[in-house]
């Protein structure tokens, strides 16, 4: 998600929220890393990565959705982008081949 420098309070706090509602559910999503940096226009750039579990794509992507919703209803200028990746396994069987065999 991206939001303007001059909210970054406003949006730890609504994330604080957030969470108070809205406890992390593992069954669903792990996180591994959250990331912050700008882009060229000068917000601020705030992206996790997690690993969504088995079966869990709608679930994590219902929930994501709620997440950047409910912190673009609090911060004026916010902007967000939800993508799903594949991990190293996945994509090769997508492409049809078995993946070479871990390092």
């Amino acid at each position: 998600m991206w939001f303007p420098p001059d909210q970054s309070n406003k949006i730890a706090k609504s994330f604080v929220d957030w969470l108070k509602d809205n406890p992390p559910d593992k069954t669903i999503e792990k996180n591994l890393c959250i990331a912050v940096s700008s882009d060229e226009e000068g917000y601020i750039l705030c992206y996790g990565i997690g690993e969504i579990m088995k079966g869990k794509e709608k679930e994590a992507l219902q929930v994501n959705t709620k997440q950047n919703l409910f912190l673009a209803s609090k911060i004026e200028g916010l902007r967000y982008k939800t993508d799903i990746f594949l991990d190293f396994t996945e994509a090769y069987k997508i492409l049809g081949v078995a993946p070479p065999p871990e390092v």
